[in-house]
């Protein structure tokens, strides 16, 4: 029988998976709550600057992620 979901095999592929996990659970309903406010950070509203942050992050893990499990594999 298959398997529905690929598990990483290595411990660098774990860091790029729950990074990414991470990215998710904080893009996610209870933590927009939370950032919802009337104040202003960076001057922008604080909900843009979670959503630049949460840009940022996601470009950032797979920056990670070339480098760290694109290493393992060659272009021969």
């Amino acid at each position: 029988m298959r398997r529905p979901i690929v598990l990483p095999t290595s411990w660098k592929g774990w860091i790029v998976s729950s990074g990414f996990l991470l990215v998710i659970v904080a893009g996610v309903w209870p933590m927009i709550g939370w950032v919802n406010r009337a104040t202003l950070v960076f001057g922008v509203p604080a909900l843009v600057a979670w959503s630049y942050l949460i840009i940022f992050s996601c470009c950032a893990i797979m920056v990670l992620g070339n480098r760290l499990v694109g290493e393992d594999e060659s272009d021969d």
